[in-house]
């Protein structure tokens, strides 16, 4: 299958690499504005471009401008965020609500050396179950604007609509009028998922405010993210390339136990190697065994081959967005097999469309 986009990925990857800790080539290639655009609108990694072109001497003026601009508003955004995030720590806390935050700055801040190089859009926050009430009620009267997932703006919002669409979609989405920070709520990791995988998870990180990233049920997390979302985005797999090289031995096997409970760990595998075809150096001669011993074979590379045809295609409709998938295909029974059914996730296709 040939990847219209592999051309601009090499390029884009061969000025990454040495930005996240990779040995470089000697030969890169210039920076224009065609690849500027490519990293800042397709895959969000303009910042991280942004200083790789500080260091090369060809770069076009247009590309220049905008990967500037892209690193300034990241920069800007993210102390954007951090403010929101303080408050909003603040506020749980007073009121007694269990929280961790996911992904984000916290993350960012565990696994790169300039955490404001990786972009980030909004800031995610995971609840118990229970606590869902009152933190809607906590969120809205502290000023802060629900935007539904599927109402009109002249609706009428309703908290019993809200909590069934936090059901339904596992999240709630606010923002900050102020700074327009997005906040999401979340009760649940993902919107389809092995009964127990939540629960697990909540115990395993005890709502650490930021779970650490030597925490294997954390890791897993931010790995099944991204393959749940077909790594669609180099930013992601930035991310993974990273947490793969500051994980310890006894923690990659630890991580694999914990992916073996619900069903994926080819999917854990074939991320890691994913990773590594797109940076080189990323899987070391013991991760390599690890994964040798516990998977590969040909679901392992069928697997790569999905996630490798979302990163390196491009929607004509859409330039920040995969070519769509087939209607039929839904990415969380091959995520979880034989902890998620086709019927749960078509029931739960039904449902969202209703809803909607």
């Amino acid at each position: 299958m040939k990847h219209a986009d592999l051309p601009l990925m090499q390029s884009l990857t061969a000025h990454i690499g040495p930005q996240i800790g990779l040995l470089g080539t000697m030969h890169r290639p210039p920076i224009n504005n065609d690849l500027a655009n490519y990293a800042i609108i397709r895959h969000r990694v303009g910042p991280l471009l942004y200083t790789a072109a500080k260091r090369n001497q060809m770069v076009d003026e247009p590309a220049a401008a905008s990967l500037s601009t892209c690193f300034q508003e990241n920069l800007f955004n993210k102390l954007a965020q951090k403010a929101v995030l303080h408050r909003l720590v603040k506020l749980l806390q007073a009121h007694n609500i269990e929280f961790s935050v996911l992904k984000g700055t916290g993350l960012s801040d565990q696994i790169h050396d300039s955490p404001d190089l990786r972009y980030t859009k909004d800031i995610d926050i995971l609840i118990p179950e229970e606590a869902a009430v009152s933190a809607i009620r906590l969120l809205t009267m502290s000023g802060f604007v629900y935007k539904s997932k599927s109402l009109r703006e002249k609706s009428h919002v309703t908290e019993n609509r809200q909590l069934y669409e936090m059901k339904l979609f596992k999240d709630l989405t606010f923002f900050d009028p102020n700074s327009l920070a997005i906040i999401e709520l979340h009760i649940r990791l993902f919107t389809v998922e092995p009964i127990e995988l939540t629960r697990d998870f909540n115990s395993a990180i005890k709502f650490q405010t930021i779970p650490s990233i030597r925490n294997s049920h954390y890791c897993c997390y931010i790995i099944l993210h991204g393959a749940i979302s077909i790594w669609f985005r180099l930013k992601w797999v930035v991310d993974l390339s990273v947490l793969a090289r500051k994980m310890p031995v006894a923690e990659r096997w630890a991580l694999m136990e914990v992916a073996k409970t619900y069903g994926c760990q080819h999917v854990i595998s074939a991320s890691l190697r994913l990773a590594d075809e797109i940076f080189a150096g990323t899987l070391d001669d013991e991760w390599r065994a690890i994964l040798d011993e516990l998977c590969g074979g040909g679901e392992d590379q069928k697997l790569i081959a999905l996630f490798r045809q979302s990163l390196l295609s491009t929607s004509k409709e859409r330039p920040d967005s995969p070519e769509r998938q087939p209607k039929l295909f839904d990415i969380h029974a091959t995520v979880f097999r034989h902890q998620v059914s086709n019927i749960h996730v078509v029931m739960t296709r039904i449902r969202v469309r209703l809803w909607s």
